[in-house]
């Protein structure tokens, strides 16, 4: 059983919103925190057990960032000497945990990349076994590009746990199947962590067959202390459950559509599964930040309709006022951006969850 705190303060510093900078037009990645591992050491990462050594495949490791203070957001880069190909390695811990949406994101962003100059895939997306899994439950593609410096490059997402590793590789070799034998080589050469459960197996994201009707004026209600209360011990359980050493046996992945066509800053999904629920998910750029509207919890209780807003970092879930209406993506993320929010959930590293409710809240 996760333990609780409760405590009662000031939200807005703890808020993190480098993942919504780029729906404001600026760059998505926060300023990186250089790792003082030496070029020629290997590095584990604590929370998972994962191994970036100094080379993968023959590439050396050129840099070792984490996005944050807390190892949630690493970031590796290797090369080749020459520099004809270029590997990055990301590991991180998404607020929502989907190989299927985080590769639907990335593969837009490739996608609508101008520097490629109309890069086109090479095959179909596929399902493959992460090392030492039983399960496809990662997916993998590879890109011709207009470009000359790097006229090829490739994308493979896995999961680890409740962790995600992305192998983002380019290179100045035209041939593809150069590329994805350079991409298996570098994915067989991370160290992963023994005793790791399979994932589910992966799917692709679909267009939803029927889009959400957002309302045109929906509308922020005052920051209420039921809502705050209800919106945080929601928080607390959806991550109770996701930090549980064994999930329930009637649990099931759920399986996502797309219910617009993807933008480089965002995508909005839906549960494939439940289309009559006016509710959603924001993916924001590709690096594990979600912005969700759900019909709330305290509102369904009482008979009204109110939809909770919320924006789940990778360290801790922001819930803002509810809107009295189903917003447009477009206003939810205004209101994140804008709006202090009126509780707070934090994801502690051991399991642990902390619940922080505003001063605002009444």
């Amino acid at each position: 059983m996760i333990g609780r705190r409760l405590r009662r303060g000031a939200l807005w510093p703890f808020v993190a919103f480098g993942a919504l900078l780029a729906f404001a037009g600026a760059p998505a990645q926060a300023e990186l925190r250089p790792l003082e591992v030496p070029a020629t050491s290997g590095w584990q990462h604590a929370a998972t057990g994962l191994i970036l050594r100094s080379q993968l495949a023959g590439y050396r490791r050129t840099s070792l960032d984490d996005g944050g203070t807390a190892e949630l957001d690493v970031i590796a880069g290797f090369s080749a000497p020459d520099q004809s190909t270029i590997v990055t390695v990301y590991l991180f811990r998404p607020a929502l945990m989907s190989v299927p949406v985080w590769f639907d994101r990335s593969d837009t962003q490739i996608l609508l990349r101008e520097e490629y100059r109309g890069p086109q895939p090479v095959a179909e997306t596929r399902a493959f076994a992460p090392p030492s899994a039983s399960v496809a439950s990662g997916l993998r593609r590879t890109y011709t590009t207009g470009t000359a410096d790097f006229p090829t490059t490739g994308l493979a997402i896995m999961p680890m746990g409740e962790w995600l590793v992305a192998v983002r590789i380019s290179s100045h070799d035209p041939d593809p199947a150069a590329l994805e034998t350079s991409l298996d080589a570098v994915i067989a050469a991370i160290g992963w962590p023994d005793g790791v459960e399979d994932g589910a197996p992966a799917t692709l994201v679909a267009s939803c067959p029927t889009p959400l009707k957002y309302a045109r004026r929906a509308k922020l209600q005052p920051p209420s202390m039921v809502d705050a209360l209800m919106g945080a011990a929601l928080m607390g359980v959806i991550e109770e459950k996701r930090s549980g050493s064994e999930p329930p046996a009637d649990a099931r992945p759920v399986v996502f559509c797309r219910d617009a066509p993807g933008k480089a800053e965002f995508g909005v999904y839906r549960n494939a599964a439940d289309l009559d629920r006016e509710s959603y998910w924001i993916a924001i750029g590709d690096a594990g930040r979600i912005v969700s509207v759900a019909p709330s919890l305290g509102a369904v209780l009482n008979g009204d309709k109110a939809y909770m807003l919320s924006f789940g970092d990778l360290d801790r879930t922001l819930v803002f006022p509810n809107f009295d209406k189903l917003a447009s993506p477009e206003r939810a993320l205004e209101a994140v951006t804008t709006t202090s929010p009126i509780s707070s959930t934090a994801r502690g590293a051991g399991g642990g969850s902390t619940i922080t409710i505003s001063t605002d809240a009444k």
